[in-house]
């Protein structure tokens, strides 16, 4: 998440010590009938004198505003609700965003400021409809806003005009899918895929109990022409968490566990910081992103030669919880991972074998069963077949290239959280499968409605419309409930969405990092045209495309030429307990690091707003996220450190 933009632009409860409550956001109405806003849990929400909505989280880090201002424009709009609103805060943004508007809605802006030293965001929302502007002004300490995105997502997605109406498809039912609608989806297809210039993609199509599409497009690597196919191998990413939880309600229906039984009975190892905690947390818990454990993903994709499943499940006990039980959406590999092998020793696996215990029982209870005959984890049996797509990376600068299939094993140690390979004709039976709740193509059930449902039913919330079940998003689409689970991989990305009422679903998977934009297109264009629906895709995935050629010419402006003496004592090996070993060396005159996983050349960037320079990753995987600084400790010896606003990593020279 680039800092300062954790409202991405609307395009992210209490428990007693041993049981879960999904808690009910409460909703404000503004006096004057105007609007609504859903008020995440623990938040307050007061009135000020002047009619503006106040809303204010937990620990008293974040404070939101709310009104409507009649103004000439949306810009003029924010500049006055600011001046109002925060007065003591001097109107300098870094970011003025035009952007998509919802259906209705005339004009909207974002506006978006960060203090010099990196430690609060402002930013503005406002929405321009019928002569009045809707304004929404976030003040937030930027740990904060991290720690709370999915809460400000309820906010943003929660604050609802009501003077705008919106579709209702309940009582619609899909039109049948026909050969219409399938040149105009693949029409869509062909026309981004190119424009993104991704290498290959899959789609898949179900609808009343059958596979009505399948169909490759593009290739398995880039200049080449092998032609993509539903039988190709590609990785699912985290859409097999959904999986993961398919194969635990297996076990309930075989009496082995129960969702809430605590996870010390199955896994005595499993622990977290907080004894009272561990003896709470349940198997439930591990796969319902509802605990406050956040994503903490760098630590595997740098250590993971060195890491284990038993690794994993050790690791929780450094994990820090940034929210109470339920508060908020959090979402990490790591406990998913360790519910999946807890199961796994459930199920009567070895604890000092976590993951072939895993790898056992999906094969046992999952794939065979469904007839997921090219669904697996192991790479050498993938690399056997021949048949799979190679994964590309996105540069900094934008571009895909490919990138090793080594590199993707980094996932390995989490595996029940997303290291699987699969299909396009594999994950459309798992997709009957769901729909017909629980029951295989072929007719044999696999588990019990009652205990799919289960994975279905919301625990905590993402947005205002949409919650997080066992892993699964509960969503809607225009008012007709949508469960999905996308999934992405350091060279692929996944889009898996059905209807349950409606008994209809799209799958699309690309060999390409982060095209999670394109993907969800594809499927809100499926929806689009089964339901008659204007193509709202297309106008979202040109500002997408501009969005990242603004963000390129960005880096680009704000590249530096390094001399040697500013890098020379920084060669070598640096170490971080956390992250591991990092190598700098110079190789021709470029700066490289070596993660061990993966290298890439670094370049020096300073942030104009700061005068902070920090030398950043342009390679693949981790293009453009990582910023390493180049300081000093108290003794003055250099230090490499890696400052990701709610972790920092420092690396000390080795030896």
């Amino acid at each position: 998440m680039r800092k300062g933009l954790w409202i991405v632009l609307l395009a992210a409860l209490c428990v007693l010590p041993f049981s879960f409550v999904m808690a009910q956001e409460s909703v404000y109405s503004d006096p004057a009938g105007q609007f609504t806003i859903t008020i995440p849990t623990n938040w307050t929400a007061t009135t000020a004198d002047d009619g503006t909505a106040v809303l204010t989280d937990p620990d008293g880090q974040i404070t939101v505003y709310a009104q409507v201002v009649v103004a000439p424009d949306v810009l003029t709009a924010i500049e006055s609700g600011w001046a109002l609103l925060l007065p003591e805060v001097e109107y300098a943004p870094q970011q003025t965003n035009e952007v998509p508007s919802a259906p209705g809605i005339e004009a909207t802006l974002v506006v978006t400021q960060v203090t010099d030293d990196q430690t609060r965001v402002y930013q503005a929302f406002g929405q321009l409809l019928e002569g009045q502007i809707y304004l929404l002004l976030f003040d937030a300490d930027l740990a904060a806003a991290n720690q709370r995105a999915a809460q400000l997502n309820i906010i943003a997605t929660g604050f609802t005009i009501t003077a705008l109406s919106k579709t209702d498809l309940s009582d619609t039912q899909p039109l049948p899918v026909d050969e219409t609608i399938i040149a105009e989806l693949e029409a869509f297809i062909n026309q981004w895929q190119a424009e993104m210039n991704i290498s290959g993609a899959v789609v898949a199509v179900v609808q009343d109990g059958k596979v009505v599409y399948e169909q490759g497009f593009g290739v398995t690597e880039m200049g080449g022409d092998t032609p993509i196919t539903p039988e190709t191998h590609m990785m699912i990413g985290s859409t097999g968490k959904s999986m993961t939880t398919l194969m635990m309600g297996t076990l309930v229906d075989d009496g082995l566990m129960e969702w809430d039984d605590p996870v010390i009975q199955h896994l005595p190892s499993f622990a977290v910081a907080d004894p009272e905690l561990t003896r709470a947390i349940t198997m439930r818990n591990l796969v319902c992103a509802c605990t406050g454990v956040p994503r903490r993903d760098l630590e595997l994709l740098m250590n993971a030669q060195q890491v284990t499943a038993e690794d994993v499940v050790t690791s929780l006990q450094t994990f820090e919880f940034f929210t109470d039980f339920g508060e908020a959406f959090q979402y990490s590999n790591q406990m998913v991972a360790t519910g999946g092998y807890a199961a796994a020793v459930a199920a009567g696996g070895s604890p000092d074998d976590l993951y072939n215990s895993y790898v056992e029982q999906m094969q046992q209870r999952v794939f065979d069963p469904i007839g997921m005959s090219h669904t697996t984890f192991s790479f050498e049996s993938v690399e056997a077949r021949g048949n799979f797509a190679t994964p590309h990376g996105l540069t900094a600068f934008g571009e895909y290239q490919v990138i090793p299939l080594s590199y993707e094993q980094i996932l390995t140690p989490v595996a029940p959280a997303g290291a699987s390979w699969s299909t396009g004709h594999d994950m459309a039976l798992y997709m009957l499968t769901e729909l017909a709740k629980g029951v295989a193509p072929d007719g044999e059930r696999i588990v019990s409605e009652v205990n799919l449902l289960e994975t279905w039913k919301p625990q905590v919330a993402v947005s205002a419309e949409s919650s997080y079940g066992l892993g699964w998003f509960i969503d809607e689409y225009k008012g007709v409930q949508l469960i999905e689970h996308g999934g992405n991989t350091l060279g692929f990305s996944t889009d898996f969405a059905f209807l349950p009422e409606k008994g209809v679903g799209i799958l699309v998977i690309t060999n390409a990092q982060a095209s999670n934009a394109f993907n969800m297109a594809v499927r809100n264009r499926f929806l689009e045209l089964i339901y008659q629906q204007p193509d709202e895709g297309s106008e979202g995935l040109t500002f997408f495309l501009e969005q990242q050629q603004d963000g390129v010419e960005n880096f680009e402006k704000n590249l530096q030429t390094f001399t040697l003496e500013e890098v020379e004592p920084y060669l070598g090996t640096f170490s971080n307990d956390a992250l591991g070993s990092i190598t700098l060396t110079l190789d021709a005159e470029k700066l490289m690091v070596n993660a061990g996983e993966f290298q890439s050349e670094l370049r020096k960037a300073i942030n104009q707003a700061t005068d902070k320079v920090a030398y950043i990753m342009v390679d693949p995987p981790l293009a453009g996220s990582l910023g390493f600084e180049f300081q000093t400790d108290e003794a003055s010896n250099p230090i490499i450190v890696l400052d990701m606003v709610t972790d920092v990593y420092t690396f000390t020279r080795q030896g």
